[in-house]
C-alpha cells in the first residue's frame, strides 16, 4: 500500500530511510485509507431521468459553476497563505529585533574595551614571525555577517575538554561533545579508528547544550531562497525549504535561515607550552561536498584565513550522510594566532552562493601530538595532467609527514592518522592538488595526483576570484631582496589588468608574500614594497590608484611548507583580490 511523507505529502520510497523530497524521518508515514475502511454513502433517491438531448445537439456543460469553484479554492488558498506569512513575518521579525538588540549590546561593549597583544615570547616556533601583530588577512570573511542573528549559547557539560601533558599531547584543547552530532555511535565504533559513521538522520534543529558550531546544520552565508530555488543542492541545504510561505527578497530571515547561519568554533586553548615543535587541529566533518555541488568554503582563524585546511576541505565529497574524522597540520607562521588564549575557527562558503549544508561534530587542537593511536600509510604518484609524465621533485604532504617524489614520481607517508587522510602535492609552476583517501587503521592507501600547469590570463584570474575569492599570481618576477619589476612580469601583469579593467569602479587589494628566508622585518619591508610597485606599474596603465590597496605579509600568510623549496616557490607570491 502507498504511503506519503506526513511532512510535506511527497510519496514515500519504501526503500528510503529519510524523504526524498524534504529530507525528513518517516515517523508514522500516512497511509490511503482502504476500500474496506471507507464508509459507503447511503443510497439516494433515485433522480428523475434526464432529458437525452436531441439529435446533433450537445450535451451543456456547466461552465460557470466550474469556473466559481476554482476562484474560490484559489481565494482559500491565497487567505491561508497570506495568513501563514503573516505569521513566519511576524515571528522572524520579533527574532531578528531581538538578535540584533544582542549584536549591538556585543558591538557596544567590545569598543569600549582595547584588546591587548599577547607576548610572542609565549612561543617559540622555528621561522615563525614573532615581532608583530598578526595583520588583517587579505580576504577577510566577514565576522558582523555571521552569526550576528542568534547570540551563542554556553556550551552544556562535557562539551569541552583540556588536558596538560596527557596520553595524546602535550596540550589537548576539545570543543563538542564526540557523540556523532546527538545520534550516537553504534556500539564497538571508535571515531579515531578511521571509520566512517553509518549513515544518521539531519540534525535538524540544533541540539540543546551542544557547543556554538556543533552538531546542527550550517549553509553558506550568502545563500539565498533564490539560491536555493535555483541550484540543485545537498539534503542539508533542505533545511532552508519549507512547506508554507516562502518569504520574499526584503522579508526578514526564517528562522531556519538563522539557525544555519555558519557559526564559528571557540577553542579556549589558555597558555601554551614553552616549546612548540607541532600543531595539529582535528575535525570531525560531516556531509561535505564541494566537488558534487561546487562550493569552495573557506576555513580561518582569528578572522585569518589557512589555505592548507581550505584544500583538504573544499576537497572532501562526503554524502550519506556521514562523518568522518580528518587531521589537519597548521603550518608554522600561523602558530601565533594561538596566543590570544582563544581561537575561533569558522568554515563558510562565502563567494559561490551554492546550498551545500554541512556540520561539524567536533574539533581538537593538539599541540606536540605524541605518537597516534591508530597509524596508516599512503603510497603517491604525482604526473604531469597533460603529458601525464613523472614529475620528479614534488612535494606530497598529509598531516605531519612530507615526503618528495623519485624520479617516476612515486613516494610513501608512514605513521599517518586513520581517518579521512587529506594528501597534498605541490611543484613549482603547478597548481596544488588535494586528494582525500578514507583509511581505516592499519591499511595503506594510494593517491594519484595529476598537477595541471599554473595558468594567469586574465580568464583564469576571473575563476580563481569566482570561485576562492582571490588569485595568486607567480608570473610577477623581481630580484632577490629587490622590488623592482623584472621585464618579464609583463605578461601578468597584463592579465591583472584586463582583470580590474573587466570590473569598472572596482577595488582591489594586491599583497605581497615572501618565504621565511632571511628575517622578517627585511620580509616585511620587501613585501610591502613589491605591492607597491605593482599598484604603481597598474597606475601608469591607466587604473586609478585609489581603487587599488597595498599591502605586505612578509612570510606570515604561507600556503605551502617553507621547509621545502617547492614550498617556498609557492610562498613567493603576489594575490590580487577584491577589497572592500
Amino acid at each position: 500500500m502507498a504511503k506519503f511523507c506526513v511532512h510535506c505529502g511527497a510519496p514515500w520510497d519504501p526503500n528510503a530511510r529519510f524523504c526524498v523530497h524534504c529530507g525528513k524521518p518517516p515517523d508514522d508515514a500516512a497511509a490511503p485509507p482502504s476500500q474496506a475502511s471507507r464508509v459507503s454513502p447511503p443510497p439516494s433517491v433515485p433522480a428523475p431521468a434526464a432529458v437525452a438531448p436531441s439529435a446533433g445537439q450537445k450535451p451543456q456543460i456547466p461552465v460557470v459553476p466550474i469556473i466559481a469553484v476554482v476562484v474560490g479554492l484559489l481565494i482559500v488558498v491565497w487567505a491561508v497563505s497570506s495568513i501563514r506569512r503573516a505569521i513566519v513575518h511576524y515571528e522572524s521579525r520579533k527574532q531578528v529585533e531581538a538578535f540584533e538588540k544582542a549584536f549591538e549590546k556585543r558591538e557596544s561593549s567590545q569598543t569600549t574595551s582595547k584588546p591587548t597583544t599577547p607576548s610572542p615570547a609565549q612561543i617559540t616556533p622555528t621561522a615563525a614571525p614573532s615581532s608583530q601583530e598578526v595583520p588583517t588577512p587579505q580576504v577577510a570573511l566577514k565576522p558582523e555577517t555571521v552569526g550576528q542573528f542568534e547570540p551563542p549559547q554556553p556550551p552544556g557539560p562535557g562539551e569541552v575538554e583540556r588536558t596538560v601533558n596527557g596520553p595524546e599531547a602535550d596540550l589537548l584543547v576539545r570543543t563538542g561533545s564526540i557523540n556523532n552530532l546527538g545520534f550516537g555511535w553504534p556500539q564497538g565504533f571508535d571515531p579515531f579508528s578511521g571509520e566512517s559513521t553509518p549513515p544518521h538522520g539531519f540534525p535538524w534543529t540544533p541540539r540543546p547544550g551542544a557547543a556554538d558550531g556543533t552538531d546542527r546544520i550550517m549553509v553558506g552565508s550568502v545563500v539565498t531562497q533564490d539560491d536555493l530555488n535555483s541550484h540543485a543542492h545537498d539534503g542539508y541545504s533542505g533545511s532552508l525549504s519549507s512547506c508554507c510561505a516562502i518569504p520574499g527578497p526584503h522579508d526578514p530571515p526564517r528562522k531556519e535561515r538563522i539557525q544555519t547561519m555558519p557559526r564559528p568554533i571557540t577553542l579556549d586553548v589558555g597558555a601554551l607550552p614553552a616549546k612548540i615543535d607541532a600543531v595539529v587541529f582535528q575535525i570531525f566533518a560531516d556531509d561535505f561536498q564541494s566537488p558534487v555541488w561546487h562550493s569552495h568554503f573557506q576555513v580561518s582563524l582569528n578572522g585569518v584565513r589557512i589555505p592548507t585546511f581550505e584544500d583538504a576541505i573544499n576537497s572532501l565529497d562526503q554524502t550519506g550522510p556521514i562523518g568522518k574524522l580528518i587531521t589537519l597540520r597548521l603550518l608554522p607562521e600561523y602558530w601565533p594566532l594561538l596566543q590570544s588564549g582563544s581561537v575561533k575557527l569558522l568554515i563558510d562558503d562565502p563567494t559561490t552562493h551554492m546550498p551545500d549544508g554541512y556540520s561539524v561534530d567536533f574539533v581538537r587542537i593538539l599541540v606536540n601530538p605524541h605518537k597516534f593511536k591508530y597509524q596508516v600509510s599512503l603510497a603517491a604518484t604525482v604526473v604531469d595532467a597533460g603529458t601525464h609524465k613523472p614529475i620528479a621533485g614534488a612535494n606530497v604532504t598529509a598531516s605531519l609527514v612530507t615526503s618528495l617524489t623519485d624520479a617516476k614520481g612515486h613516494c610513501s607517508l608512514e605513521g599517518l592518522p586513520a581517518g579521512l587522510v587529506v594528501a597534498s602535492a605541490n611543484a613549482d609552476g603547478y597548481d596544488t592538488s588535494s586528494i582525500p583517501v578514507d583509511l581505516v587503521a592499519g591499511h595503506t592507501g594510494k593517491a594519484d595526483f595529476q598537477l595541471h600547469r599554473h595558468a594567469e590570463d586574465t580568464a583564469s584570474l576571473e575563476r580563481a576570484i569566482a570561485q576562492t575569492g582571490s588569485a595568486q599570481i607567480y608570473g610577477i618576477h623581481f630580484d632577490t631582496g629587490s622590488a623592482k619589476l623584472r621585464p618579464d612580469s609583463t605578461p601578468a601583469l597584463e592579465a591583472v589588468l584586463g582583470l580590474i579593467n573587466g570590473r569598472p569602479g572596482s577595488r582591489w587589494s594586491i599583497s605581497g608574500h615572501t618565504d621565511n628566508q632571511g628575517g622578517a622585518d627585511m620580509n616585511q619591508k620587501l613585501s610591502e614594497a613589491r605591492a607597491a610597485s605593482v599598484v604603481g606599474w597598474l597606475g601608469a596603465h591607466g587604473v586609478a590608484t585609489d581603487r587599488l590597496v597595498p599591502q605586505g605579509f612578509g612570510p606570515t600568510r604561507p600556503i605551502a611548507d617553507n621547509s621545502t623549496a617547492n614550498g617556498r616557490a609557492l610562498n613567493r607570491r603576489v594575490e590580487v583580490a577584491p577589497a572592500p
